[in-house]
Protein backbone atom coordinates (compact mmCIF):
# COMPACT_ATOMS: atom_id res chain seq x y z
CA UNK A 1 0.00 0.00 0.00
CA UNK A 2 1.88 3.51 -1.15
CA UNK A 3 0.72 6.67 0.82
CA UNK A 4 2.55 9.99 1.51
CA UNK A 5 3.32 11.16 4.79
CA UNK A 6 1.55 13.93 6.28
CA UNK A 7 3.70 14.98 9.70
CA UNK A 8 4.42 13.37 12.44
CA UNK A 9 2.63 12.25 15.57
CA UNK A 10 3.32 13.07 19.15
CA UNK A 11 5.60 10.77 19.08
CA UNK A 12 7.49 11.14 16.05
CA UNK A 13 6.12 8.78 14.01
CA UNK A 14 4.80 9.46 10.96
CA UNK A 15 1.28 10.00 10.19
CA UNK A 16 -0.92 9.75 6.61
CA UNK A 17 -4.55 9.42 5.72
CA UNK A 18 -5.69 6.41 4.48
CA UNK A 19 -9.55 5.56 3.57
CA UNK A 20 -10.06 8.76 5.44
CA UNK A 21 -8.67 7.09 8.56
CA UNK A 22 -5.32 7.96 10.36
CA UNK A 23 -2.58 5.71 10.05
CA UNK A 24 0.59 5.94 12.11
CA UNK A 25 3.72 4.72 10.69
CA UNK A 26 6.94 4.34 12.91
CA UNK A 27 10.28 6.05 11.32
CA UNK A 28 8.20 7.83 8.67
CA UNK A 29 9.20 11.64 7.59
CA UNK A 30 7.00 14.26 6.68
CA UNK A 31 6.63 14.31 2.96
CA UNK A 32 7.92 10.92 2.04
CA UNK A 33 5.77 8.69 0.46
CA UNK A 34 6.63 5.37 1.14
CA UNK A 35 4.79 1.17 0.33
CA UNK A 36 3.88 -0.06 3.96
CA UNK A 37 2.24 -2.80 5.23
CA UNK A 38 -0.70 -2.17 7.55
CA UNK A 39 0.26 -3.73 11.39
CA UNK A 40 -2.57 -3.01 13.42
CA UNK A 41 -6.34 -1.53 12.41
CA UNK A 42 -9.17 -0.57 14.25
CA UNK A 43 -12.51 1.98 13.35
CA UNK A 44 -10.41 4.30 14.39
CA UNK A 45 -7.17 4.06 13.54
CA UNK A 46 -4.22 1.72 11.90
CA UNK A 47 -0.85 1.73 12.46
CA UNK A 48 1.93 0.25 9.79
CA UNK A 49 5.14 -0.71 8.74
CA UNK A 50 7.56 0.66 5.99
CA UNK A 51 8.70 -1.60 3.22
CA UNK A 52 9.97 0.19 1.07
CA UNK A 53 10.55 4.13 0.97
CA UNK A 54 9.84 5.46 -2.19
CA UNK A 55 10.65 8.92 -1.92
CA UNK A 56 12.78 10.03 0.53
CA UNK A 57 13.28 13.25 2.55
CA UNK A 58 15.84 15.31 2.87
CA UNK A 59 16.05 14.80 6.65
CA UNK A 60 16.63 11.71 6.27
CA UNK A 61 20.09 10.02 7.17
CA UNK A 62 21.71 6.45 7.91
CA UNK A 63 21.48 5.47 11.51
CA UNK A 64 24.63 4.84 13.53
CA UNK A 65 23.11 2.07 15.32
CA UNK A 66 22.94 -1.08 13.89
CA UNK A 67 20.08 -2.18 16.42
CA UNK A 68 17.95 0.59 15.49
CA UNK A 69 15.81 -1.03 13.54
CA UNK A 70 15.05 -3.45 16.38
CA UNK A 71 15.63 -2.41 19.49
CA UNK A 72 13.13 0.24 21.35
CA UNK A 73 15.35 2.67 22.79
CA UNK A 74 15.90 5.35 20.62
CA UNK A 75 13.34 7.21 17.84
CA UNK A 76 15.64 9.63 15.87
CA UNK A 77 18.48 7.91 14.65
CA UNK A 78 16.94 8.32 11.28
CA UNK A 79 16.83 11.89 11.34
CA UNK A 80 19.17 15.04 11.43
CA UNK A 81 19.42 16.44 14.44
CA UNK A 82 18.10 19.97 13.84
CA UNK A 83 14.99 18.38 12.58
CA UNK A 84 15.35 16.50 15.86
CA UNK A 85 14.88 19.84 17.54
CA UNK A 86 12.86 20.97 15.16
CA UNK A 87 9.84 18.50 16.05
CA UNK A 88 10.44 19.06 19.71
CA UNK A 89 10.09 22.74 19.46
CA UNK A 90 6.77 22.48 17.25
CA UNK A 91 5.17 20.24 19.89
CA UNK A 92 5.76 22.34 22.77
CA UNK A 93 4.19 25.11 21.00
CA UNK A 94 1.30 23.38 20.24
CA UNK A 95 0.96 22.14 23.72
CA UNK A 96 1.83 25.17 25.18
CA UNK A 97 1.28 27.72 22.60
CA UNK A 98 4.80 29.48 23.59
CA UNK A 99 8.56 28.61 24.23
CA UNK A 100 11.04 30.99 25.60
CA UNK A 101 13.95 28.54 25.66
CA UNK A 102 15.28 25.30 24.29
CA UNK A 103 18.54 24.25 25.60
CA UNK A 104 20.61 21.16 23.97
CA UNK A 105 22.78 18.97 25.29
CA UNK A 106 25.09 16.17 23.51
CA UNK A 107 23.80 13.91 20.64
CA UNK A 108 25.18 10.71 21.63
CA UNK A 109 27.58 8.95 24.92
CA UNK A 110 25.27 11.17 27.48
CA UNK A 111 23.49 8.83 29.93
CA UNK A 112 24.86 8.07 32.80
CA UNK A 113 23.02 5.44 34.10
CA UNK A 114 21.43 1.97 32.14
CA UNK A 115 19.39 -1.09 33.46
CA UNK A 116 20.12 -4.31 31.16
CA UNK A 117 18.20 -7.15 30.91
CA UNK A 118 19.76 -9.87 30.73
CA UNK A 119 18.60 -13.69 29.25
CA UNK A 120 20.88 -16.11 28.51
CA UNK A 121 23.91 -14.05 29.38
CA UNK A 122 23.21 -11.37 27.42
CA UNK A 123 22.74 -8.22 27.82
CA UNK A 124 19.86 -5.65 25.98
CA UNK A 125 16.92 -3.74 25.71
CA UNK A 126 13.49 -4.98 25.07
CA UNK A 127 12.14 -4.58 21.52
CA UNK A 128 9.74 -1.90 21.30
CA UNK A 129 6.16 -3.00 22.87
CA UNK A 130 7.45 -6.79 23.25
CA UNK A 131 9.63 -8.20 26.44
CA UNK A 132 11.92 -9.52 23.34
CA UNK A 133 15.32 -9.47 24.53
CA UNK A 134 17.70 -7.51 21.56
CA UNK A 135 21.23 -8.15 23.19
CA UNK A 136 23.48 -5.33 22.25
CA UNK A 137 27.52 -4.90 22.05
CA UNK A 138 27.26 -0.81 21.88
CA UNK A 139 24.76 1.93 22.79
CA UNK A 140 25.13 5.43 21.46
CA UNK A 141 23.39 7.02 23.94
CA UNK A 142 25.06 5.34 27.31
CA UNK A 143 28.59 7.18 28.05
CA UNK A 144 31.90 5.33 26.72
CA UNK A 145 33.12 3.77 29.85
CA UNK A 146 29.40 2.55 30.63
CA UNK A 147 29.82 0.50 27.02
CA UNK A 148 33.18 -0.37 28.49
CA UNK A 149 31.17 -3.03 30.92
CA UNK A 150 28.99 -4.58 28.24
CA UNK A 151 32.21 -5.67 27.15
CA UNK A 152 33.12 -7.55 30.63
CA UNK A 153 30.22 -9.52 30.05
CA UNK A 154 31.33 -10.86 26.68
CA UNK A 155 34.57 -11.55 28.01
CA UNK A 156 33.16 -13.45 30.97
CA UNK A 157 29.91 -14.79 29.08
CA UNK A 158 27.98 -17.02 31.18
CA UNK A 159 24.89 -18.47 29.18
CA UNK A 160 22.58 -19.40 32.73
CA UNK A 161 22.82 -16.02 33.89
CA UNK A 162 19.47 -14.53 33.81
CA UNK A 163 18.84 -11.15 35.69
CA UNK A 164 19.28 -7.15 35.27
CA UNK A 165 22.43 -5.40 35.31
CA UNK A 166 22.56 -1.87 36.90
CA UNK A 167 25.46 0.53 35.95
CA UNK A 168 25.87 4.20 36.79
CA UNK A 169 28.92 6.41 36.25
CA UNK A 170 29.72 9.91 38.26
CA UNK A 171 31.23 12.64 37.37
CA UNK A 172 34.32 11.39 38.30
CA UNK A 173 33.86 8.37 35.85
CA UNK A 174 33.52 5.85 38.82
CA UNK A 175 31.51 3.17 38.31
CA UNK A 176 28.86 1.18 40.63
CA UNK A 177 28.07 -2.24 38.79
CA UNK A 178 25.01 -3.85 40.63
CA UNK A 179 24.46 -7.57 39.83
CA UNK A 180 20.72 -9.50 40.36
CA UNK A 181 20.62 -13.42 39.48
CA UNK A 182 22.76 -16.09 39.21
CA UNK A 183 26.10 -15.23 38.06
CA UNK A 184 28.81 -17.77 38.03
CA UNK A 185 31.87 -14.93 36.71
CA UNK A 186 31.65 -12.81 39.83
CA UNK A 187 35.16 -13.33 41.38
CA UNK A 188 36.31 -12.79 38.04
CA UNK A 189 34.29 -9.09 37.69
CA UNK A 190 35.64 -8.51 40.95
CA UNK A 191 39.30 -7.98 39.49
CA UNK A 192 38.29 -5.96 37.35
CA UNK A 193 38.99 -2.02 37.18
CA UNK A 194 34.99 -1.27 38.70
CA UNK A 195 34.95 1.08 41.84
CA UNK A 196 31.70 -0.21 43.27
CA UNK A 197 30.39 -3.69 42.50
CA UNK A 198 26.71 -4.86 44.10
CA UNK A 199 25.58 -8.50 43.92
CA UNK A 200 22.53 -9.31 44.75
CA UNK A 201 22.37 -6.60 47.20
CA UNK A 202 25.17 -7.30 48.97
CA UNK A 203 28.02 -4.89 48.55
CA UNK A 204 31.30 -7.40 46.96
CA UNK A 205 33.70 -4.27 46.50
CA UNK A 206 33.62 -0.20 47.30
CA UNK A 207 30.27 1.15 48.45
CA UNK A 208 26.73 1.11 46.91
CA UNK A 209 26.81 4.65 46.37
CA UNK A 210 28.79 7.38 44.76
CA UNK A 211 29.06 11.23 45.24
CA UNK A 212 28.02 13.70 42.24
CA UNK A 213 29.54 17.07 41.80
CA UNK A 214 27.49 20.20 40.04
CA UNK A 215 27.81 23.41 40.64
CA UNK A 216 30.13 23.19 43.68
CA UNK A 217 27.57 21.09 45.26
CA UNK A 218 28.54 17.40 46.62
CA UNK A 219 25.44 14.59 46.33
CA UNK A 220 25.37 11.20 47.40
CA UNK A 221 23.60 8.92 45.46
CA UNK A 222 22.87 4.75 46.41
CA UNK A 223 22.29 2.83 42.90
CA UNK A 224 18.79 2.59 43.88
CA UNK A 225 18.28 6.53 44.28
CA UNK A 226 16.62 8.72 41.04
CA UNK A 227 19.89 11.00 39.57
CA UNK A 228 19.02 12.51 36.24
CA UNK A 229 20.88 10.56 33.55
CA UNK A 230 22.11 13.31 31.93
CA UNK A 231 24.75 15.88 33.92
CA UNK A 232 25.17 18.52 31.37
CA UNK A 233 20.65 18.31 30.99
CA UNK A 234 20.46 18.63 35.08
CA UNK A 235 23.10 21.67 34.71
CA UNK A 236 20.42 23.38 32.40
CA UNK A 237 17.90 23.23 34.53
CA UNK A 238 19.92 24.50 37.10
CA UNK A 239 20.37 27.50 34.51
CA UNK A 240 16.63 27.59 33.82
CA UNK A 241 15.88 28.44 37.43
CA UNK A 242 18.75 30.69 38.00
CA UNK A 243 16.98 32.69 35.62
CA UNK A 244 14.07 32.75 37.42
CA UNK A 245 15.08 33.00 41.16
CA UNK A 246 17.63 35.59 40.57
CA UNK A 247 16.61 38.66 43.29
CA UNK A 248 13.77 36.66 44.80
CA UNK A 249 13.80 35.45 48.27
CA UNK A 250 11.49 33.27 49.62
CA UNK A 251 9.93 32.23 52.96
CA UNK A 252 9.36 28.62 52.77
CA UNK A 253 9.69 26.91 49.30
CA UNK A 254 7.99 22.84 49.15
CA UNK A 255 10.06 20.94 46.98
CA UNK A 256 8.09 17.90 45.58
CA UNK A 257 9.03 14.19 44.20
CA UNK A 258 12.75 15.68 45.75
CA UNK A 259 14.99 12.82 45.05
CA UNK A 260 18.12 13.13 46.70
CA UNK A 261 17.53 16.92 47.06
CA UNK A 262 19.72 18.15 44.23
CA UNK A 263 17.27 21.10 43.59
CA UNK A 264 16.12 21.46 47.09
CA UNK A 265 19.86 22.02 48.37
CA UNK A 266 19.97 24.53 44.99
CA UNK A 267 17.18 26.14 46.31
CA UNK A 268 18.32 26.58 49.55
CA UNK A 269 19.96 29.83 48.85
CA UNK A 270 16.76 31.78 47.31
CA UNK A 271 14.63 30.41 50.64
CA UNK A 272 14.03 31.12 54.31
CA UNK A 273 13.36 27.38 54.73
CA UNK A 274 13.12 24.62 52.21
CA UNK A 275 11.30 21.54 52.43
CA UNK A 276 11.64 18.62 50.26
CA UNK A 277 9.11 15.61 50.34
CA UNK A 278 10.60 11.88 48.95
CA UNK A 279 8.80 8.82 49.10
CA UNK A 280 12.23 6.48 47.91
CA UNK A 281 13.94 5.23 51.38
CA UNK A 282 17.50 5.25 49.89
CA UNK A 283 17.05 8.73 48.07
CA UNK A 284 16.27 10.46 52.06
CA UNK A 285 18.66 8.78 52.81
CA UNK A 286 21.24 9.98 50.84
CA UNK A 287 19.22 13.47 50.79
CA UNK A 288 20.21 14.12 54.39
CA UNK A 289 23.93 13.09 53.75
CA UNK A 290 23.89 15.85 51.46
CA UNK A 291 22.82 18.32 53.26
CA UNK A 292 25.54 17.44 55.96
CA UNK A 293 27.56 17.14 53.12
CA UNK A 294 26.95 20.39 51.91
CA UNK A 295 26.77 22.59 55.17
CA UNK A 296 22.76 22.89 54.65
CA UNK A 297 21.00 24.36 57.70
CA UNK A 298 17.43 25.71 56.15
CA UNK A 299 16.35 22.29 54.64
CA UNK A 300 14.15 19.36 55.85
CA UNK A 301 13.82 15.76 54.45
CA UNK A 302 10.19 14.06 54.71
CA UNK A 303 9.88 10.70 53.64
CA UNK A 304 7.07 9.39 52.46
CA UNK A 305 3.53 10.17 49.60
CA UNK A 306 3.56 13.80 49.01
CA UNK A 307 -0.35 13.90 48.83
CA UNK A 308 0.27 12.09 52.31
CA UNK A 309 2.05 15.49 53.62
CA UNK A 310 1.48 18.31 51.75
CA UNK A 311 -1.76 19.11 53.02
CA UNK A 312 -0.07 20.59 56.29
CA UNK A 313 1.53 23.65 54.68
CA UNK A 314 -0.42 26.81 53.72
CA UNK A 315 1.96 29.86 53.49
CA UNK A 316 3.87 28.65 50.40
CA UNK A 317 5.64 31.37 47.97
CA UNK A 318 7.31 28.83 45.53
CA UNK A 319 6.48 25.16 44.78
CA UNK A 320 8.58 22.98 42.56
CA UNK A 321 7.12 19.50 41.66
CA UNK A 322 9.62 16.74 39.69
CA UNK A 323 6.97 14.10 39.20
CA UNK A 324 7.36 10.58 37.39
CA UNK A 325 6.18 10.46 33.62
CA UNK A 326 2.46 9.71 35.00
CA UNK A 327 2.43 13.03 36.35
CA UNK A 328 0.67 14.70 39.47
CA UNK A 329 -1.80 12.40 41.06
CA UNK A 330 -5.46 14.42 41.62
CA UNK A 331 -5.19 14.91 45.36
CA UNK A 332 -2.31 16.41 44.78
CA UNK A 333 -3.39 18.64 42.41
CA UNK A 334 -6.13 19.77 44.43
CA UNK A 335 -3.72 20.06 47.45
CA UNK A 336 -1.66 22.40 45.19
CA UNK A 337 -5.14 24.41 44.34
CA UNK A 338 -5.67 24.82 48.29
CA UNK A 339 -2.33 25.71 49.12
CA UNK A 340 -2.05 28.58 46.08
CA UNK A 341 1.41 29.47 46.33
CA UNK A 342 2.70 32.62 44.31
CA UNK A 343 4.90 29.98 42.15
CA UNK A 344 4.80 26.60 41.21
CA UNK A 345 7.71 25.52 38.76
CA UNK A 346 6.76 22.06 36.96
CA UNK A 347 9.44 19.85 35.50
CA UNK A 348 7.90 17.11 33.63
CA UNK A 349 9.58 14.08 31.27
CA UNK A 350 6.52 13.24 30.18
CA UNK A 351 5.00 16.42 28.13
CA UNK A 352 1.27 14.66 27.69
CA UNK A 353 1.19 14.05 31.71
CA UNK A 354 2.08 17.89 31.57
CA UNK A 355 -0.38 19.30 29.62
CA UNK A 356 -2.97 17.51 31.70
CA UNK A 357 -1.36 18.60 34.49
CA UNK A 358 -1.59 22.36 33.51
CA UNK A 359 -5.09 22.12 32.80
CA UNK A 360 -6.10 21.51 36.01
CA UNK A 361 -4.09 24.85 37.06
CA UNK A 362 -4.92 26.88 34.23
CA UNK A 363 -7.75 29.02 35.81
CA UNK A 364 -5.41 29.79 38.66
CA UNK A 365 -2.39 30.02 37.29
CA UNK A 366 -0.53 31.96 33.85
CA UNK A 367 2.73 30.91 32.28
CA UNK A 368 5.37 33.00 33.53
CA UNK A 369 8.09 30.75 31.41
CA UNK A 370 8.72 27.04 28.92
CA UNK A 371 11.49 25.88 28.40
CA UNK A 372 12.90 22.68 27.43
CA UNK A 373 15.79 20.74 27.66
CA UNK A 374 17.26 18.01 25.29
CA UNK A 375 17.59 15.74 28.33
CA UNK A 376 17.26 12.39 25.88
CA UNK A 377 18.70 13.31 22.63
CA UNK A 378 17.69 11.06 20.05
CA UNK A 379 14.76 10.04 21.58
CA UNK A 380 10.92 11.57 21.12
CA UNK A 381 11.70 12.64 25.39
CA UNK A 382 12.89 16.04 26.18
CA UNK A 383 12.27 17.79 29.69
CA UNK A 384 10.15 20.56 29.93
CA UNK A 385 10.39 23.24 32.98
CA UNK A 386 7.27 25.11 32.91
CA UNK A 387 7.17 28.32 35.57
CA UNK A 388 3.59 29.19 36.78
CA UNK A 389 2.59 32.41 38.38
CA UNK A 390 -0.73 33.01 40.58
CA UNK A 391 -3.13 35.18 38.78
CA UNK A 392 -3.86 37.71 40.93
CA UNK A 393 -6.55 39.39 38.44
CA UNK A 394 -8.69 37.01 39.01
Amino acid sequence: MKCKIINYDDLGSGFAKIDNKVCFISKALPEEVVEIEITKENKNYAMGKIIKILEKSKERITPVCKYYNKCGGCNFLHVKKEEENNFKKDRCQRYFQRLDEFIETMDYNYRNKVVFHVQNGKLGFYKEKTNELIAIDYCYLLSEKINNIINIFSKYYDKQFQGQVIIRENYQKEIILAISGNYKYINDILNEEIENIIYNDQVLKGHNYFFEELNNYKFKVHYQSFFQVNRKGLLAIYHVLENFLKNKKFKLVLDLYSGTSVLGIFLTKYSQKVISIEENKFACLDAKENIKENHITNLEVIEGRVEDYIEKFTDVDFIIVDPTRNGLDKKTISILRKINSQYICYIACGIDALKRDLGYLKDMYKLENVSVVDMFPRTNHCESIVILERNDDL
